[in-house]
């Protein structure tokens, strides 16, 4: 039979490359997302544990990135922090309910505590 038949023709020439000032520097956002006023990093492997009696006061959810679990949490007005954990090529985001108490040591697994107002305001108010 024929062959193979002749491959594909000469590419577009080279276009105008896009000048390194266009581009956002990797150090300012990944500044922005270390340092998070909205949130305090509780525990770097470990998972968040509010009350052991209330196990299932939390949203599962599953296959969520990491910016997608902190703004769920952080535009939520009941949460009160997030969990986010890696395994394998699986993702794991939980949006707590309840006051987050303390973390138990979990390999993988990262504890936030949003922060309250009076936390990250400027000046405390009393009651």
């Amino acid at each position: 039979g024929p062959g193979p038949g002749p491959g594909p023709g000469p590419g577009p020439g080279p276009g105008p490359s896009p000048s390194p000032s266009s581009l956002p520097s990797p150090s300012a956002s990944s500044i922005a997302t270390l340092y998070n006023p909205s949130f305090q990093l509780l525990s770097t492997s470990g998972v968040c544990r509010t009350d052991d009696q209330n196990k299932g006061n939390f949203d599962e959810l599953w296959g969520k990135s990491y910016p997608e679990c902190h703004d769920l949490c952080l535009f939520s007005r009941g949460c009160t922090g997030f969990e986010y954990a890696v395994k394998g090529k699986a993702s794991r985001c939980k949006l707590f309910k309840g006051p987050i108490l303390s973390t138990l040591p979990v390999g993988g697994a990262r504890c936030y505590k949003k922060a309250s107002k009076t936390e990250l305001g400027p000046h405390k108010k009393r009651l």
